[in-house]
């Protein structure tokens, strides 16, 4: 399990001052790329290279508790699923004092960004994923 920090900004929230149903999956995809970047992925690069392609392919969210502005979050993302050409990742949030507030789960897909043909996960992108348990 990976396990960040995230704060609902301002711009995070709709007219309400709550926040907006879909930043849900701009804090869950933070949280992964922080994941990558601490295991000595950088997506920059591989994006940069222009060979191969990670889309999110599958995206669901689950809401329990309402959250605004300046509402501190620990998040905790899982590996739920790895095949040879994709992986599923879920995402808690949770409040201080509240506990879960949601849940996210992103299902990603390697392709070639030539063909958009899919490719097999790179070995080291396997390992760093079966870390997370």
């Amino acid at each position: 399990m990976y396990t960040c920090k995230a704060t609902v900004r301002l711009y995070d929230t709709d007219a309400a001052g709550l926040l907006f149903f879909g930043n849900h999956f701009r804090l869950a995809h933070a949280a992964y790329e922080e994941f990558l970047a601490s295991n000595g992925v950088d997506i920059g690069a591989v994006i940069r290279e222009g060979k191969h392609l990670i889309p999110i392919v599958h995206a669901e969210a689950d809401y329990k508790a309402a959250l605004g502005v300046g509402d501190n979050l620990t998040v905790q993302m899982t590996c739920e699923k790895i095949s040879e050409h994709s992986f599923v990742l879920g995402f808690v949030f949770l409040k201080d004092k509240v506990g879960e507030v949601a849940r996210v789960r992103t299902a990603h897909v390697m392709i070639d960004a030539a063909t958009n043909e899919k490719r097999p996960l790179p070995a080291n992108l396997i390992a760093v994923l079966e870390g997370l348990g």
